[in-house]
């Protein structure tokens, strides 16, 4: 199935606030029920289904998943940074058209801002279930934001996908791997620095346990009351 829409964001929905901020940071559409209808009576299965919006000059698009099919009539409501990387402006026409992505074994992830991304808790856990519940669907090279506790965004890039540019992660066996992130200069750097100061407090304190066993020894080679071994008197046996 194919078929042009008007492109708006997901700003202009008529849906709540809080299901607005969730599909911004996601690859989910909003279709009008006519999208439905056509489906239905070519495909009994609509189980899942994906749709790659498409730029129809550049022919450039995303495959995206759908969070449902309420839009009004001739309408797609698209996460806005979508519609920014393929050249899409609210108003426009878009393209239309049903995928049917492979299971995926294998995703490479390049991350914009690993440093930030490390410091929270459980950072890999954390992205299999965001990107399982936001992003059943991903195609190489392109970028994915996610939100993190609705406090701080991640942009990522989808590096490599196997076994097809396009492919389905949704309750996959996945195979995740971590491309160095773009700011891996400034992590390398803040990681030999924190090892040298690791190392300068070690060389410390080793430092001042040496000073303070000497000081002992010292003290105790100079005590009047000291005992020094070997000290006594010595005899020659056999002597008289």
């Amino acid at each position: 199935m194919e078929t042009q829409l008007t492109c708006f964001s997901h700003n202009s929905a008529l849906i709540n606030d809080d299901t607005k901020q969730d599909l911004k940071c996601s690859n989910k559409i909003i279709l009008p029920t006519s999208v439905l209808f056509d489906i239905t009576s070519e495909n009994d299965d609509i189980s899942k289904l994906y749709f790659k919006v498409s730029n129809i000059e550049s022919k450039f698009g995303v495959v995206c998943a759908v969070h449902e099919f309420s839009a009004p009539q001739s309408v797609v409501h698209v996460p806005y940074y979508i519609m920014e990387e393929c050249g899409i402006n609210n108003g426009d026409k878009v393209d239309i058209k049903v995928v049917v992505p492979k299971k995926g074994t294998y995703m490479k992830i390049k991350l914009h801002n690993g440093k930030e991304f490390s410091n929270i808790e459980n950072p890999k856990e954390m992205l299999e279930k965001y990107l399982s519940r936001n992003y059943p669907v991903v195609t190489q090279g392109h970028t994915i934001k996610i939100k993190y506790e609705n406090k701080k965004t991640f942009y990522m890039d989808i590096v490599e996908t196997k076994p097809d540019e396009i492919i389905e992660i949704f309750n996959v066996d996945l195979n995740v791997d971590f491309d160095k992130p773009y700011d891996y200069e400034e992590i390398e750097k803040e990681r030999l620095e924190k090892l040298k100061k690791i190392e300068e407090e070690k060389q410390k304190k080793l430092l001042e346990e040496r000073k303070i066993r000497n000081e002992k020894i010292s003290k105790f080679k100079t005590s009047s009351k000291s005992f020094v071994p070997f000290s006594g008197k010595g005899y020659t046996l056999g002597s008289k």
